[in-house]
């Protein structure tokens, strides 16, 4: 198994707060799932918190792709819990496509948030 991309993207958490609060269900729709969504459950900075590092991880995937990365849609790249709480990338259609051009099978990821700032690490293999 070998390393094919490695992506990190940081993110200010407020600055995705903006968007939810100017743009509403648009942008929540144009850039996240459903079970994305779900984050908004969470009380207060704890739901920007959560979606700003979603947000990372999109960056993330497709820095991780580089020239692969062309035609992605944000929505294609998903960010779910596993069974134990860490956090895994499904991804769908044009983001599973790009993966697989490049020649890879899954995409791993991590997620931090403190404070101001959310950030996210994809190695895809």
């Amino acid at each position: 198994m070998s390393v094919l991309g490695l992506g990190t993207d940081i993110v200010c958490v407020e600055r995705i707060a903006a968007l939810v609060e100017r743009h509403g269900a648009r942008f929540l729709d144009r850039v996240f799932r459903p079970q994305e969504q779900r984050v908004l459950q969470r009380v207060g900075r704890a739901a920007s918190a959560g979606l700003a590092a979603r947000w990372a991880a999109k960056e993330a995937f497709i820095k991780a792709l580089g020239p692969h990365a062309a035609a992605v849609s944000y929505r294609d790249v998903e960010v779910v819990r596993g069974e134990a709480g860490q956090p895994l990338m499904r991804l769908h259609g044009t983001a599973a496509a790009a993966l697989a051009a490049l020649g890879g099978s899954q995409a791993l990821v991590s997620l931090s948030h403190e404070r101001d700032h959310a950030t996210a690490t994809v190695i895809l293999i």
